[in-house]
Parts: C-alpha cells; structure tokens; sequence
C-alpha cells in the first residue's frame, strides 16, 4: 500500500495547490483524532479509500482502518474532484471532512433450513456467558415458531398457531410473542426444564431435540391475518397491524386484559402429533379503525412509548396516542406502504413501499413536507425494515427481489447489498430482516432459509485512488 503525500503549508501556497484540494479533518471518535490545526492539501482524484490512506498515516496506524468520509453531512462516494464539480465548487476552498469508522460489507456466514417460506425473523441480545442461549427468533409459514443458537441448532419450538406465523417478536429474554393468518397473537415463555410452571407446559422431544411449547396466552380481536406485530416490555404494551384494516392495542399482562368474544382453535404438539383444542383468548385494549386498507406495519416511537405508528396499503403514515386510543396525525403517501421503522435520533420514520423504494418522513407535527427523502435501489416491494444497533443513519431493508440492502441516510445509494445464498436464491423473496448487534444482519425468506450476514473485511472497491 502507497503512502499518499501529504503536504502542509498557509492557504496562499498556491504553488503546492496545483491539481489538489486544501482540506481540514475532524471527528467525533477520539480514539482515532488526528490534529486539526495543520492544513493538509490532497490530491483532487482521491476517493474515500485514499483519503482512508492518509487519516491511517496521520494515525500512524499499524493496521489500517478504514473510514468513511462526510462533507456536509453527506456521505463521499465518489472523487473530490467529482464532488466539487457536482456542487458548483473551486478548488481554491477549504474542503471539511468529517471521518468515522466504515462500517465493513456483510459477508455470508449461515444459512438455517426451515420446513416452509420464514416469514419473519428477531434477535435478543443475550449474555455471552449464557452457553444454552438460543437469541434468534423466527416465523415460519408451518406454523411453528423457533428459537435458535448460534450454533444453527433448533432449541425450542413453539406449536399454537393454525395457519402461518407472519410476525415474529421478543418480548424479553423470557418470552416470544407471534401472530399470523389464524387472527391470533400469542405470548410464550421460554422455558428450561426444571424451571416449568402452569402458565406453560412443555413436552421434551429426546436429549438432544429441541423443546417444545405446547400452550401459550392467546389474544383475539383481528377479523383478518396479523401482519406484524410491536412490543414494548416497559410499557407492557403491543400493537398489531390487521389484514382487516385495524390497529390492535393489547397489554402483554394476561390478568389485566379485557375477555375476548370468542376463543381460538390451537394445535397442541405431544410428539410427533398434533391435536387440535380450543382454548379461552383476551381481547385487547382496543381496535382503532381510521384505515382503509389493510394495516402492514406497527411500531412505537422509540422516544415516547405512549405514541405508535401504522402503514397500510392505504398508502397512509398514522400516528397514535396509545392512551386515549385516538388518531393524532395522518401523512398520505404517493403508494401503499409495507413496512416501518424509526430513527429517533434524526426524528425521522423509514417507511418500504410497493413502489420499491424506501422513503424518509418526518412525523412532527411542524414539518412541512410529507416526505423528506426517497432511497431507490430495489427492484421489487420493499416488505421489511430493521434500523442499525449501532449507528443512528444506518438501516437495512429486505425486498421480494430477493436481496436485503444496508443503508445510511447520508448517501445517495445503498451501500451494500445482499442476495441470497441458497442454491434457489434467483430472485427468491426476502421477508424479513433484523439486524442485531450480536448476530448480525439475520433475514428470511421464500428459499425456506434463514441466513446470517455480518461485517467481515475491508471493502476496497474505490481503492485506485
């Protein structure tokens, strides 16, 4: 690896300017400051991966870092030559970089086979030191919810539901909430044996198969499929999106929540045998019906847990007092939506749509704009968004044109993107994505898989300049 020059001088150094850019370098990271008080000139043609070159020399760096690059908050993807022509700037200008750490391209790590499409995936982050831990979660359309180790190995199986799993959700470390096309969403507990309770009962399939749930709470409201579901452990709350254009408030207390109007049917698992009982659900807080269209995502706003959004196919963004159930705002959209996620620290809400894109909206009651931004990249609807764990720019989204694409707000374009690994992966549908600091980006999808991405390496695709 070259060094790239770097040469210092005062702003009249015209001579020392011929073909370069004088520049400052800041960060937000001390670990990996450099001083600010010396002006560096570069080279016009440098990309992010030089510029990497010259932050690891300042460093003294035994092993390079790489970094990404911002200029005015906006993430640098191409020369500086190119940017200052893009933005109608001179050369003769002080340039101020920003740097942070890159974050490194997803590279395939596993994959885990289900017997149907997995239609929705969720990580809890577990202590290291618990070997038996099983933290990633997963809906299948058997209708059978599992829990996994890290190892791939199936550690507790959840038999309830009489049709598909659509959502998928950890409440705690302790329990698992589900929902799907049988209209019902249930609660379980994450039992080990000798540790068992009425609540649930468990049936041990072998020494070495997995666990086995064969009960759980059961609550009832929606007319149609439950197409995702949110929870809030310290609030003790849940919304649901419903097929039936309904937004469903629940408690996760079972002793607290109202008589349903009807029980559920359950395929209770003894073996390899499934029997079919019915047993007594709970109603939820309420149903709120302003939509018009079938409700495809819920989520709580992350900084004011009495606040929930919805999307739905009525191509509507609401928002919600989850105290007094009322309808607070409504943004309409150009398309119908499919899914949501926030980034509270940039008050912003990402929403997928049929569209194929994915777009930027502002929720507070003061912005003027319904949409604030528009990411373009996919080329098929865009049916799951996870946010980063670690990064309050970054999210990921998941598409029927079967890859899953990392995003940072600050750039023009996705930054990587993922496709499958399966052998039927050729423009197999992607579900569900979540992205987890300890796994690491988990998806599912139509090749009947499970499969884990995480950031490995150094990404030199712009390293010839």
């Amino acid at each position: 690896m070259s060094t790239v020059d770097v040469q210092a001088g005062d702003s009249g150094s015209s001579s020392d300017t011929t073909g370069q850019i004088r520049i400052t370098l800041t960060t937000r990271d001390p670990s990996v400051a450099v001083p600010d008080d010396v002006p560096l000139y570069v080279p016009l043609a440098l990309k992010r991966y030089g510029l990497s070159e010259i932050v690891n020399h300042l460093l003294a760096s035994e092993k390079p870092i790489p970094f990404d690059f911002l200029i005015n908050s906006e993430l640098l993807r191409v020369s500086l030559q190119d940017y200052i022509t893009e933005k109608g700037l001179s050369s003769e200008q002080t340039l101020a970089l920003e740097y942070t750490r890159s974050i490194l391209p997803p590279t395939f790590l596993a994959s885990y086979v289900h017997p149907d499409w997995v239609s929705s995936v969720d990580v809890v982050e577990v202590a290291s030191s618990n070997v038996n831990a099983a933290p990633i979660l997963s809906g299948c359309y058997d209708g059978i919810v599992r829990t996994w180790n890290l190892s791939g190995s199936v550690v507790s199986e959840f038999g309830g539901h009489t049709g598909p799993v659509k959502s998928v959700r950890w409440l705690d470390e302790n329990k698992v909430v589900s929902a799907g096309m049988d209209r019902s969403i249930r609660i379980w507990k994450v039992s080990v044996a000798g540790d068992l309770d009425d609540e649930v009962m468990t049936d041990i399939i072998g020494s070495n198969g997995p666990q086995t749930v064969t009960s759980a709470r059961i609550f009832s409201g929606h007319k149609s499929t439950v197409e995702d579901i949110a929870v809030n452990a310290e609030t003790s709350r849940m919304l649901s999106a419903g097929a039936d254009n309904a937004v469903g408030l629940w408690t996760t207390n079972y002793k607290e929540a109202p008589p349903s109007s009807a029980s559920l049917s359950t395929r209770e698992m003894s073996g390899k045998r499934r029997r079919k009982t019915t047993l007594p659900s709970r109603g939820p807080i309420a149903m709120m019906d302003s939509h018009s269209g079938p409700v495809t995502g819920v989520i709580f706003d992350q900084k004011d847990h009495t606040v929930g959004y919805s999307v739905s196919l009525d191509h509507t963004i609401k928002t919600w007092d989850l105290v007094t159930g009322a309808l607070v705002d409504t943004r309409t959209t150009s398309f119908p939506l499919l899914s949501i996620v926030a980034l509270p620290e940039l008050s912003l809400l990402c929403c997928g749509s049929s569209a194929r894109h994915v777009t930027l909206h502002d929720p507070r009651a003061a912005a003027d704009a319904t949409t604030t931004r528009t990411l373009i990249g996919h080329t098929n609807f865009v049916v799951s968004l996870s946010r980063s764990p670690e990064s309050e720019y970054m999210f990921c989204s998941a598409s029927h044109d079967g890859t899953v694409r990392v995003w940072d707000v600050r750039a023009q374009n996705s930054l990587y993107v993922i496709s499958r690994e399966s052998k039927t992966a050729e423009k197999t549908k992607v579900f569900g994505v979540h992205w987890s600091k300890s796994a690491g980006i988990v998806s599912g999808g139509e090749d009947k898989r499970m499969q884990i991405n995480r950031g490995t390496g150094l990404d030199v695709s712009d390293k010839s300049t």
